[in-house]
């Protein structure tokens, strides 16, 4: 093959040249799509980190909304409680008043029955 005429060298490098040129191109076009589908990938990681996040946040707020109802609803508990405290001690005083208006009623019906006696 020492015999190759100088035009057919041209003719075989550049074919060569082209389907180097062309495996090339292939290559490129593999290899954008590949960073077509990392970027996809990347974008979708991106919006889970997102929806992951906001997710987050609305518990966080979700939680404290609870709290602040449970707080709330304590303070009225308590308040209902002290409410009650008052209306049993208010009672509890009623029922000695009561007892102590019986008491003295009792005592007056003694005295009037011992003046009756006596006159």
């Amino acid at each position: 093959m020492a015999n190759t005429t100088p035009k057919s060298t041209p003719v075989v490098l550049a074919a060569k040249a082209e389907e180097a040129a062309l495996r090339a191109v292939e290559k490129a076009k593999e290899e954008s799509v590949a960073v077509e589908v990392v970027e996809k990938a990347q974008t979708a990681v991106k919006n889970a980190q997102e929806s992951a996040e906001k997710a987050v946040t609305d518990a966080q707020e979700a939680v404290t909304r609870a709290e602040v109802a449970a707080h709330a609803e304590v303070e009225k508990a308590e308040e209902a409680a002290k409410r009650a405290e008052e209306i049993a001690q208010t009672a509890k005083r009623a029922k000695e008043e009561a007892v102590a208006a019986v008491a003295k009623v009792k005592a007056a019906e003694v005295v009037a029955t011992s003046a009756r006696l006596k006159s």
